[in-house]
């Protein structure tokens, strides 16, 4: 077996997680430099050369918020984002790879492990909202692997949350609804749990949609309070030093109201000082479109595990550290009972680790099935795994599906849909298409993603991936001759497609759905991370 350590990383939008399993196979969170078990995922650009990562970067949005990167996981897979520092260009699994590089320092040194000078730092699995698109995936995946790791899967956060939840609370079948809302996204998903499988049925959610809006709505009212208190200091956004103080105070406010009934504050803007009270009603009616938006999403999963044969949920656990809000746990009994009458209120079942555990347990498995290692993963007796993982089944959370036209005279065309969200993995469709006219000895070929987890036909608002031609179809043949095409995607997110026209012409596609930042730019040397 590799003696790099094995990690299960929870890389999240606001804070980041590593994990592994201890010496009785129990999964554990491991400590940062500073003591603490999660990491902000925030950067902060020293200068060119150099960086710091984590709570250190984040104080720096008091003093030099110009140089602070934070939340870039929302732009992950987006091939034309990029920020630029110092006059060079820095894309989001550049960002990424930084705080993932650090992270992973950090886990070893509390593992007590010391660092290979040119090899791979660790076996890693990495965590994904469970919607997240193949361009998404493949970024994080090239994040790590930049960081210097293996990366062994990239999973979705529900299911690394369920596989913990699962083991922890082994028992009969169970339909668990894993309600995920982190700081910078959102999502929900139905999972069935046993002993023997844990499979991903429906999933929904926001990448647009987290903590940092809560945050937001917070900030805007600390604005407006203190221009109604102080309408001579002018507009208060324009001390940057202030506006990054109060994205600090929105989160110390949003965990405090969690608690009490009001939160105390002071804002210093432009010399002047104002002093007012938050109250939680303040803050829950300020942010209820916002938990309403999480239940209208709770609400279309639902409908699609009901219509994939799901009856009944049998549990609700929150996961993610906006769960922790008093409200947003009231809110979703209330909407879950109107289906479920019977069913208890929903868990927070701990919320900032569970997932990067599951990932570790996920990882251990995966590499006992790597190396051929027949020993179990729990080393107590009668202990806390006793041998393998339960199967996994994932879910895709796009659709997947090619360019089709109703007719000649049709320049548009439509997407013929062969795999649709919420199909397991791997998932494999087949269908049969007819050339437009005749004499036709040539076919495009075009591969489409859907844009979200809810299909459209409309071209044009779904993501082209790649276009290829069908030739040497046989010549002088009327319209009507027939084409066979097959969809297949994995969860190592490769889509192949396979097209077959007259005379057994054949077209084989194969691509990682990728969003590629330029290589010029990713072959280019990272900053230093500062400890």
């Amino acid at each position: 077996m590799a003696d790099r350590p094995t990690l299960g990383i929870d890389l999240g939008t606001t804070y980041s997680c590593v994990a592994h399993l201890d010496e009785y196979g129990k999964p554990v969170a491991l400590q940062n430099g500073m003591g603490e078990y999660t990491t902000p995922s925030v950067v902060y650009f020293e200068d060119r050369d150099s960086i710091v990562v984590g709570k250190p970067a984040k104080n720096e949005l008091h003093r030099d918020s110009d140089r602070v990167v934070q939340h870039i996981k929302r732009h992950m897979g987006e091939a034309d984002f990029f920020l630029e520092i110092d006059g060079r260009d820095f894309y989001p699994q550049q960002i990424s790879s930084l705080i993932l590089k650090s992270i992973v320092e950090d886990a070893l040194a509390a593992l007590d492990v010391e660092q290979s000078t040119n090899g791979q730092l660790a076996d890693v699995v990495i965590t994904v909202p469970a919607y997240f698109g193949g361009a998404e995936r493949e970024a994080t995946r090239k994040a790590g692997e930049q960081a210097g790791l293996n990366v062994l899967s990239i999973i979705n956060e529900p299911t690394a949350a369920a596989i913990a939840y699962g083991l922890l609370n082994q028992g009969s079948e169970r339909t668990v609804l894993v309600y995920d809302l982190g700081g910078g996204t959102f999502d929900v998903t139905v999972i069935k749990v046993s002993p023997a499988e844990i499979r991903a049925i429906a999933t929904g959610g926001d990448r647009e949609l987290g903590g940092a809006d809560w945050d937001k709505k917070l900030i805007d009212l600390f604005l407006e309070k203190f221009e109604e208190q102080c309408p001579e200091a002018g507009d208060p956004r324009t001390d940057t030093d202030a506006v990054g103080d109060l994205i600090l105070q929105a989160e110390a406010a949003k965990q405090d109201l969690s608690r009490r009934a009001k939160y105390g504050m002071s804002v210093t803007a432009n010399t002047v000082r104002a002093k007012f009270d938050v109250t939680r009603e303040e803050f829950e009616e300020l942010t209820e479109d916002l938990v309403e938006r999480t239940l209208n999403y709770t609400d279309l999963v639902l409908d699609a595990a009901r219509d994939k044969g799901v009856a009944r949920i049998d549990e609700a656990i929150l996961v993610g550290g906006m769960s922790r809000v008093p409200i947003i746990g009231t809110k979703l009994a209330e909407r879950l009972r109107r289906r479920f009458p019977d069913l208890p209120d929903p868990k927070l079942q701990d919320p900032d680790q569970i997932v990067a555990k599951g990932a570790a347990l996920f990882a251990a498995s995966k590499v006992n099935e790597m190396y051929g290692s027949d020993e179990p993963l729990a080393r107590e007796p009668g202990g806390f795994l006793g041998g393998a993982l339960p199967r996994i089944v994932n879910i895709t959370s796009r659709g997947y599906g090619v360019r089709t036209f109703r007719s000649q005279s049709d320049t548009d065309g439509y997407i013929s849909w062969h795999i649709r969200p919420n199909d397991p993995l791997p998932a494999e469709h087949k269908d049969d298409y007819r050339t437009l006219f005749d004499n036709q000895t040539a076919v495009d070929v075009a591969i489409y993603e859907s844009a979200t987890d809810i299909l459209n036909d409309d071209v044009a608002v779904n993501k082209v991936l790649t276009e290829a031609e069908l030739s040497g179809l046989p010549p002088n043949k009327p319209a009507g001759q027939p084409l066979k095409v097959t969809f297949s995607l994995g969860d190592e997110s490769i889509l192949r497609v396979h097209a077959v026209g007259p005379s057994n012409r054949e077209l084989h596609i194969e691509l990682k759905v990728a969003g590629e930042a330029p290589a010029a730019e990713l072959a280019k040397p990272l900053p230093k991370i500062i400890k």
